[in-house]
């Protein structure tokens, strides 16, 4: 029984390591825009408006991530921190270089709650600031290549837009009634990851001992 155990547990490990090592993970530091305001939608964010037209408002500012909106405000004794939506958007080469394989968006964290958008289509959503979170990109990358935006607006890339949202929530945690800023933005790091089509998305090990406590 033990002999057969430790096989398991080689081949899992075996496993783990052939595919974490065939995962590609890129960190989405640069070419971001960011407003510190609410938009009337993603389209917002992605319609074919020229720099200079009299419609190309909110003005975007050019920053690079881990970005937090409350970097300053929120240590001035003589201000309200800022408390509401601000959006973040790029545009992404994809090429993922497995067959059939997945293409993931890896957050690190974002406070406070997140929307994802790849063109106009949502494909996440997630409640929490300090935990981090995936969101399977994969199908709303392969439908938007086939529209001809891809090619005449974008020229081959596909635009990601970002909602980070810290408003005052009574139903959150933490209260906004503590001695605790709650942090807005996409304050760390996000990762493009591609994962081939059959991945470990984790491995965990359960630790036991015999009854006696002699033997693991």
């Amino acid at each position: 029984m033990k002999v057969v155990k430790l096989a398991v547990i080689f081949l899992i490990f075996l496993l783990g390591g052939k595919y974490a090592s065939a995962q590609k993970s890129t960190r989405l530091n640069d070419n971001w825009e960011f407003v510190r305001q609410d938009l009337g939608g993603v389209w917002e964010a992605v319609r074919p408006i020229g720099a200079g037209n009299p419609e190309s408002v909110p003005l975007w500012e050019k920053v690079t991530l881990p970005h937090c909106f409350n970097a300053r405000d929120a240590v001035n004794p003589d201000v309200n921190y800022y408390q509401g939506p601000g959006w973040y958007r790029t545009q992404l080469e994809v090429q993922n270089p497995y067959a059939n394989g997945r293409t993931l968006l890896h957050f690190e964290g974002a406070g406070q709650k997140t929307d994802v958008y790849i063109y106009t289509t949502k494909v996440g959503s997630h409640v929490g600031g300090y935990d981090e979170w995936t969101v399977d990109i994969t199908q709303a990358v392969a439908d938007f290549k086939q529209t001809e935006v891809f090619q005449k607006q974008f020229k081959g890339k596909v635009p990601l837009s970002i909602r980070s949202d810290n408003s005052r929530d009574l139903e959150m945690m933490p209260s906004d009634l503590s001695d605790f800023n709650v942090y807005g933005g996409l304050y760390r790091y996000l990762n493009l990851v591609y994962v081939p089509a059959v991945s470990l998305e984790r491995v965990m090990v359960k630790a036991e001992v015999d009854p006696a406590g002699k033997q693991g």
